[in-house]
Order: C-alpha cells, then sequence, then structure tokens
C-alpha cells in the first residue's frame, strides 16, 4: 500500500506540473468558486467568474456553481490569502497541492474497503490500492483543483462502511464513520446520494447493531437515520438553494447546454448503444491515450474478467471436495458462522451490483438529456471496479503477483503519456519538479512489485484453500472474529 501512496502523490504532482495552470474548461470555474467562498459569497451560474486571470481557459458561465460547498471550503483558507496576496499562479498550484492530498487518501481508503468489504483475504486490499493509484482518472483529478479530489475518498469510504456492516455489523465507531462520511459526501457532489443510499440499505440490512439497550428494530433503524439526518442538515439548505435558483435540486443548466455548447438530446437507447458513452465514461485507465485504443482497455476488462471468473468459482464451489466417510460427514456441513459469512459476502455483491446499473441508467439519463459522457463520473463506482480487479489479479495465489507486476507496467504507458519530462511553461522549474515527481513515482510502481512478490510469498505456507487464492484464516484482532459469540447481545 506505501508504494502505491508513494506512487499517486509523485504522479500527482509531476501530472500538476506538467499540465498548464487552470488549462481545463472546469479548473478555472472549481478555482473561481475557492477564491468567491473565500469571500463569504456562493457562486451563481448566471453571474460567471468573478475571480479571472489572462491566461488559461476562459468559461463563459459558472458551471460549477451547483456543486455543495466542503471541498471549496476545505481549499478556501490556503488558496484565498494567495490570491488576495496577488501570488494567482502560486494560488492554482498551492490548490493542486491540496488536490493531490485528498486524492491521495483514497489509496488506503480503498485498502480499506477491500478488506472490510471482503475480510480474510490477504492479498486483496494491497491490490486494490495499487488499482487504485494507477488510475488515469485519479491522478488527472489528483493534480488538478476538482472536487472529485474530495469525492473519491469518501466514496471509498462510504463502500467500506456500507461493506463493514453487511459482514460483521454495526458498532458505535462505524455509525460515526457513516454519520461523518455521508454527511461530507452530500455536501462535496449529488452524485454521492448513491452510496448513502446503499449505506442506508447497509444499516438496515446489518449482520447485527451492536449500540444500546432497546428494542432490535429501533435501534437499527436509528442506526439508519442518523447518517440522513446528519446529510440533511449539512447540506439540505444548499440543494433548496438550487432548486430557488434553477427549478431543480442537482441545479443543473441543460438548457444552457443544449443552446450554447452544442449538446444534444437523445434517446437512452441511442445512448446505450453508442460506443462513445462506454469509452467515455469507464475511461479509467487510458491517461492521455486515444480513447479508440484497445491497449488501455485491457488494463480494465482483463482484471475484470478475471475477477468475475474467480466470483464465479467461488459460486460453484470452488475445488473439489475431498471425500469424507459418511460417519463424519455432519462436519463438513456448513456452520452457523459459515452461511452468516456466506450470506454477507452475497449481499455486498448485490450492493455493488445495484450501485454499478444504478449509477449506469443514472448516466445514460443525463447523457440522454444532452449531458456530457465524462470519465469522471464513473469514480462513483471506481471502488467496486477495483476490488473486483483486485479480486482477478490476486485470487490464485502463485500467479498473483506475476499479473500485478505485469499489470503495473502496462498502466506505466498511459501514465506516461500524462507527463512531460521536459516541459517548458509558465510554471518556474516545472521540468525538474516533474522530473523528481516522475522518478518518485516510478519508485512508488517498484515497491507496489515487490510487495505483491512479497504477499504472494506470505501465502507459500498457507495449507489447505488459502494457500490456492481462497479465503485465509481471520487474523487476530479482525472485526468479524468473535462474530459469532456477540450474536446473542448484538441486536439490544
Amino acid at each position: 500500500m506505501w508504494g502505491a501512496l508513494l506512487f499517486v502523490l509523485a504522479a500527482s504532482v509531476a501530472r500538476a506540473f506538467t499540465y498548464p495552470p487552470l488549462g481545463s474548461a472546469d479548473e478555472p470555474a472549481h478555482l473561481d468558486y475557492v477564491v468567491t467562498l473565500w469571500h463569504g459569497h456562493l457562486p451563481v451560474f448566471e453571474d460567471g467568474l468573478t475571480y479571472r486571470v489572462p491566461w488559461g481557459v476562459q468559461v463563459p458561465v459558472q458551471w460549477v456553481a451547483q456543486h455543495p460547498p466542503l471541498y471549496y471550503l476545505l481549499l478556501a483558507p490556503v488558496v484565498g490569502p494567495l490570491w488576495d496576496g496577488g501570488h494567482p499562479l502560486l494560488a492554482v498550484m498551492a490548490g493542486r497541492a491540496l488536490s493531490a492530498l485528498l486524492i491521495a487518501v483514497a489509496v488506503p481508503a480503498a485498502a480499506w474497503a477491500a478488506w472490510r468489504c471482503f475480510p480474510g483475504h490477504r492479498r486483496l486490499p494491497g491490490a486494490a490500492a495499487v488499482v487504485t493509484a494507477f488510475a488515469g482518472i485519479i491522478v488527472q483529478q489528483g493534480s488538478s483543483i476538482y472536487n472529485d479530489a474530495l469525492y473519491y475518498p469518501l466514496v471509498v469510504l462510504a463502500c467500506g462502511i456500507a461493506g463493514a456492516a453487511l459482514r460483521t455489523g454495526v458498532t458505535r465507531r462505524l455509525l460515526v464513520g457513516a454519520t461523518l462520511v455521508v454527511a461530507a459526501g452530500m455536501t462535496t457532489r449529488l452524485s454521492f446520494a448513491l452510496w448513502a443510499v446503499a449505506v442506508v440499505v447497509a444499516f438496515l440490512l446489518a449482520r447485527n447493531v451492536r449500540l444500546w439497550r432497546g428494542p432490535a428494530v429501533v435501534t437499527r433503524i436509528t442506526a439508519a437515520l442518523l447518517p440522513v439526518v446528519a446529510a440533511a442538515a449539512a447540506s439540505g439548505w444548499f440543494y433548496l438553494r438550487n432548486r430557488a435558483l434553477t427549478g431543480n435540486l442537482s441545479g443543473r443548466q441543460a438548457e444552457w447546454g443544449l443552446e450554447h455548447a452544442n449538446r444534444v438530446e437523445r434517446s437512452a437507447t441511442e445512448v446505450a448503444t453508442d460506443g462513445t458513452f462506454w469509452r467515455g465514461v469507464f475511461g479509467i485507465y487510458r491517461g492521455a491515450v486515444d480513447p479508440l485504443s484497445w491497449s488501455t482497455w485491457l488494463l480494465l476488462l482483463v482484471p475484470l474478467l478475471l475477477g468475475l471468473a474467480a466470483g464465479v468459482t467461488v459460486l460453484l464451489g470452488g475445488r473439489r471436495a475431498p471425500e469424507v466417510p459418511a460417519a463424519h460427514a455432519h462436519r463438513t456441513r456448513p456452520t452457523t458462522a459459515q452461511r452468516r459469512d456466506r450470506l454477507g459476502a452475497a449481499l455486498v455483491v448485490l450492493m455493488f451490483v445495484a450501485v454499478t446499473v444504478l449509477l449506469v441508467v443514472t448516466e445514460v439519463d443525463y447523457v440522454a438529456g444532452g449531458g456530457s459522457p465524462n470519465t469522471r463520473y464513473s469514480m462513483t463506482v471506481m471502488p467496486v471496479l477495483t476490488i473486483v480487479m483486485a479480486a482477478g489479479l490476486t485470487w490464485w495465489r502463485r500467479a498473483s503477483w506475476v499479473l500485478v507486476t505485469a499489470w503495473i507496467v502496462g498502466a506505466l504507458f498511459p501514465y506516461w503519456t500524462l507527463v512531460d519530462l521536459h516541459v517548458a511553461g509558465m510554471v518556474p522549474h516545472a521540468a525538474r519538479v516533474v522530473q523528481l515527481a516522475f522518478v518518485l513515482s516510478l519508485v512508488g510502481a517498484v515497491v507496489c512489485a515487490v510487495g505483491a512478490f512479497l504477499e504472494a510469498r506470505a501465502g507459500a505456507g498457507t495449507s489447505g484453500p488459502a494457500g490456492d487464492g481462497s479465503p485465509v484464516a481471520t487474523a487476530p484482532g479482525d472485526p468479524a472474529a468473535g462474530q459469532d459469540r456477540a450474536a446473542a447481545s448484538s441486536s439490544r
């Protein structure tokens, strides 16, 4: 995991000093939001940008004004004073640095989420961290002033929280975490609502709820409602403001896009059968490579197919069980704990499917109404994709380090397209910073490959199915340990 963390930080810095400041269509609007909030106001779509510079992309309206303010509030104390001090370039680079730090949180969060969703799979968390860190969209959003830098870590944490509730139950600590994460997520982007719903449903279906004495049903419903109440208190006012200004809670200005941005309305069928839609939304590993190139799509599709194959193997019972004498046949029957564990795993899988389907349906509807199939929108389901990919790369222990290493080598190519070691622009000493950051990112990649090798070797001595990619024994201190001992007194 530490290699993946080093990689994403260094790669984000290398990209930040490669790409021209305010060089994208949205970054100037995000910066304007930060400075506007620093001066005590919220931006308005029709008012355009209040704070501009003569360089970078010039945008006609404030087209990120519909987003809640949490991300911008975090950047304002750093970016705002630099802007007011007459250092706009330094303000932009400082904002990008903060985005890199925020997006980096997603790497350990991905490892944690994988562990909570599927506890006992030793190699899964590290691989989930790797495939998260090397995603081109993660590096790009971590190198720019975009609210995705905060949004994605919160999405990953929500995935882990929902998975933990389904696998091991709800504790006070998990409830506090869920309340904070759901409130923060809804105060960052409206699309977080998918995971807010997932958390609520997971709490309602949780294996057990260990909070306080009282009727089990009341305790369970209370636990599910607390994150919703916190989110409404934190962000409800902003969505009501959106409705007052635009007529809808999302704040979307679809008519303006159709009239001024050459957007067109299409049927949902046209969108769903258009390859451009799928390449646009799910091109999370392509970097700056041509979206029609299959080379980077293999980075996504091959591990996904391997992960699905591993899942089918589990559903079909894995390896054939050995013959057991009839007198001892009862020992092979699943115990209560095993049945509960399988049910928890099945619920996590169903949650993954539901969130993915809802995201696709939402994006099809959005694009059909004139929206753009932007890769950033798939970040909502990236935790699902990365966990399945990690399972595909690590399920077969003997081949896991080879697969992970080969995947890392393949992922370096699209990453290479995102950096310029000899960049010449308005940022002083940019080339030197890029070169240093690039070297550090390669060090991180090597550490990731070595870590994969050591993880594979660590499982070599495991007896039984665990040595061949099946779940290993629960580690001491794992929340899953002792679940059945607590089950009798859990829902009180």
